[in-house]
């Protein structure tokens, strides 16, 4: 009975499983309004002419698959690679946001393993421009005021405690267990 239910489970995580996904990350995890920052992902088919037919240029949105496009589509590389830099909006709002990278095929639908996703802070007050550009531009900017911003992904205090009370509670727990088998063992249970 056991191995009728796993069967199924097993055909669909092996199809799972051979799907290439693809992925988004940017340099920081916490970025402050009009920051500039580098943007990469891999996982994207070819988009260069004669290799995937109809497949779309890949598209940075923000929140949603149908969101705001950021800046121009991205041509990827041979190998599946995009490679930008970009200029958070001056006027976000504080908060969580997830950005995704978004390609399709010529018929309209979703390219497999896309939209890729990742999910990032806006934090602090606008980085200051030097250039005149608008916020999605990607136009090279001047020196800007990059001071570190809390939470820009180092341990906290908070973080070590918890890491620590963690460690400590399974420390325990294997101490415990082997406890009890050294003493099923001298007793002969």
């Amino acid at each position: 009975m056991m191995v009728g239910a796993m069967l199924p489970l097993g055909v669909a995580s092996t199809a799972w499983a051979c799907a290439s996904l693809a992925t988004l990350s940017m340099d920081s995890k916490v970025v402050r309004p009009g920051e500039e920052v580098n943007i990469t992902g891999r996982g994207f088919s070819d988009t260069h002419a004669g290799t995937t037919a109809g497949d779309s240029l890949v598209a940075l949105r923000l929140k949603t698959r149908d969101g705001k496009v950021l800046g121009p589509e991205l041509d990827t590389s041979t190998d599946g690679r995009i490679a930008t830099k970009l200029r958070m909006p001056s006027d976000m709002k504080s908060g969580f946001y997830v950005m995704l990278a978004t390609q399709t095929k010529a018929d309209g639908t979703a390219r497999a393993g896309t939209p890729a996703r990742y999910a990032f802070r806006i934090q602090g007050t606008p980085a200051k421009q030097s250039v005149a550009a608008s916020p999605w531009s990607g136009a090279p900017s001047g020196p800007s005021n990059s001071s570190p911003v809390a939470g820009d992904g180092g341990l906290n205090g908070q973080t070590l405690l918890v890491g620590g009370i963690l460690s400590l509670t399974l420390i325990a727990a294997g101490s415990v267990l082997v406890g009890r088998k050294n003493q099923s063992m001298t007793l002969g249970v």
